[in-house]
């Protein structure tokens, strides 16, 4: 008799949670800086919580355990037969300062939820979804004309929302057993290369909605104003990656040093996105922040589904990473992981396009840079081994020019991180708990400006089929 083990069954449960909270949390608001006024929002940089523990840096990362949605080529080295399920949170804790007021905003939401899937003999694929940007704040200020005092508001909510596909292929796997000899020393290496290519097939959909109104804050019967406009995208774009990897090992008995490089990068080309209008506009009496109800007294403008596009511009990402691994004693081996990205993005090409009309350049190009370490040591999951010496130990920084510069002041923003990467056995599945937070700072309140002290908070969680439980086998039986 012969039959597929899937283990769907023994996994539907988990699969079900995992999918309910990544259609929960992505609904949730994810950020409230005022900077997300511009553009389509914010930028969604939260990324895993084993990157984000270490600076951001993912573009040379191949971790079997880990689904690395930055960089598709990664997905070529997944292990045979044990898929990845995984899915992060990411919560922010932010202090908003001007040069005399302050304030404390707070969030949290689902960041991620992603498969990855082994295919065949060094193919891979994955899905999932994940945050592109936000879109939240509220912006109020007052003035007095003729002993009047007008409140002006300033609001946004919203969020584009990413659906990906991504498939790799490993044409390049090649090992050499190279042998030295000399009169005080034989040995002998395994030297392996790598190459991998991937690609996204990714959808953009979302809405952002803003809204601008203007209050006689005193005078019920005066008449005030708003304007209430919404964004709406949906179109697909791709990114390709690559990760090229060289690896040895020497295979005497007493040499137990082993190392790689690898270096990663991917490519997003500029992307059209075919976009939707949506604009009304009116007068009205009453208060919409001050406990009374509003009226309507005259609409001065209803747009709908106006089609126009908003321009991505292109980006490139590079990064490279070495992996240092030696074997103290016969308990297992330790790992040391030095890694760096750097990233650049052409925002200056970014406009809105509507009735033939683009809106002039907000944005400067954006440059970022990431560095991050790991040490772990012992490698694996070993039940036998103390659950300290199995923790992977992470740190990083990060530094980016953005694509913000306001009244000619450029705005930057940097930080540094830690976290930890918990392996445990759970219900015959490996299972890899990552923890980690980050403190940064964005801005600045010089020109009247406001800047963002913040602490990062990240979890993340990966499960994947033990050695004894793989997906996808061929069983027989007589």
């Amino acid at each position: 008799m012969k039959f597929y083990d899937i283990m769907f069954k023994k996994n539907k449960i988990a699969l079900f949670t995992l999918l309910t909270l990544s259609a929960f949390g992505f609904a949730q608001k994810g950020t409230q800086s005022p900077y997300s006024v511009f553009g389509i929002g914010e930028l969604n940089s939260g990324q895993y919580a084993a990157f984000m523990s270490m600076g951001g840096v993912s573009m040379a990362c191949t971790d079997s355990t880990i689904a690395n949605f930055n960089n598709p080529a990664s997905y070529a080295y997944f292990s045979r037969n044990r898929p990845v399920f995984q899915i992060g949170m990411n919560g922010k804790f932010s202090r908003f300062e001007t040069a005399t007021a302050s304030s404390n905003q707070q969030n949290l939401g689902l960041n991620q939820f992603q498969l990855g899937l082994p295919i065949k003999k060094n193919w891979g694929a994955s899905f999932g979804l994940l945050p592109y940007s936000f879109t939240g704040y509220t912006i109020s200020n007052y003035s007095v004309t003729d002993g009047d005092t007008i409140q002006f508001i300033k609001e946004g909510t919203g969020a584009v929302t990413r659906v990906f596909l991504g498939i790799a292929y490993k044409p390049l796997n090649h090992s050499r057993l190279d042998t030295n000899y000399s009169k005080k020393d034989t040995s002998a290496v395994l030297k392996t290369h790598m190459l991998s290519l991937g690609i996204h097939g990714n959808y953009l959909f979302g809405t952002s909605a803003r809204t601008q109104s203007l209050e006689y804050r005193y005078n019920n019967l005066a008449y005030n104003s708003r304007v209430e406009s919404s964004l709406r995208i949906a179109n697909a774009t791709a990114d390709f990656g690559f990760n090229y990897q060289y690896f040895f090992r020497p295979v005497h008995v007493d040499s137990l040093m082993n190392g790689s490089i690898s270096i990663g990068g991917s490519y997003s080309p500029g992307f059209k996105l075919k976009a939707y209008q949506d604009l009304l506009s009116y007068t009205y009496v009453g208060s919409f922040y001050s406990g009374f109800s509003a009226s309507v007294i005259d609409t001065i403008e209803n747009v709908a589904d106006s089609l126009g596009a908003i321009y991505i511009p292109q980006q490139f990402k590079l990064g490279v990473e070495y992996r240092f691994g030696w074997q103290p004693s016969r308990k297992g081996e330790r790992l040391l992981r030095v890694a760096a990205d750097v990233n650049y993005q052409k925002w200056s090409g970014f406009y809105e396009e509507f009735g033939g009309v683009k809106t002039p350049p907000v944005f400067k190009d954006r440059l970022s840079f990431g560095f991050g370490m790991e040490f772990s040591p012992v490698i694996g999951n070993d039940p036998t081994i103390n659950i300290f010496s199995r923790t992977n130990y992470r740190i990083g920084f990060n530094y980016a020019q953005t694509e913000l510069s306001i009244n000619g002041i450029n705005l930057d923003n940097y930080g540094m991180s830690f976290g930890l990467g918990i392996p445990m056995n759970i219900n015959s599945t490996n299972t890899n708990i990552n923890l980690g937070a980050s403190y940064g700072n964005m801005g600045t309140t010089d020109g009247g400006l406001i800047r963002e002290k913040y602490i990062g908070v990240y979890f993340g969680i990966s499960i994947m089929p033990d050695r004894n439980e793989l997906w996808f086998v061929k069983r027989k039986y007589d």
